[in-house]
């Protein structure tokens, strides 16, 4: 089955905190890797296996993409400023255009959110730090469903 995972890079320092210039070269966090990396992981313990992998050219997702890829050693990497930049129209049209497989986009919200609520024809979906959508692949866009949505706070949560 060709899936489409919408991620959200995981949590990232601050500007000042990471002694950086400006919002795109924000780094992960010690606590975003670990999640991020858990997230991945999650998605291969549910059979998840991108062909491709695609990332904002944002520090944080672009190393949130990286941690993916380490866990999904096959997949083929690239980078889109749409999934920085938008509009939502353009990560749908990424999205849709991506070749045969399974797909993930690695990026920011609120842009993510709206595009993976757009691909359910429902409301914009709220992603915290490396959480995800792994949706059902297909098209038209009626026949795509949410398989699973992770929270890494509230799996959190869970296993306490």
């Amino acid at each position: 089955m060709d899936e489409l995972v919408f991620m959200r890079h995981g949590h990232a320092l601050g500007i000042r905190e990471a002694g950086v210039p400006s919002d795109s070269q924000r780094p992960l966090s010690p606590r975003g890797e670990k999640e991020a990396l858990t997230a991945a992981k999650k998605l291969a313990a549910a059979g998840f296996a991108p062909r491709l992998i695609i990332s904002s050219p944002f520090l944080r997702a672009a190393r949130t993409a990286e941690l993916a890829a380490s866990v999904f050693p096959q997949a083929a990497r690239e980078i889109s400023a749409a999934l920085s930049d938008g509009p939502v129209q353009d990560i749908l049209s990424l999205a849709e255009s991506a070749p045969a497989g399974s797909v993930m986009l690695v990026g920011h919200q609120p842009l993510l959110g709206m595009a993976a609520g757009f691909c359910l024809s429902g409301a914009s979906l709220d992603f915290a730090p490396a959480g995800f959508a792994r949706l059902r692949r297909g098209a038209p866009r009626s026949q795509q469903a949410l398989l699973e949505f992770y929270d890494p706070a509230g799996a959190e949560e869970q296993a306490r």
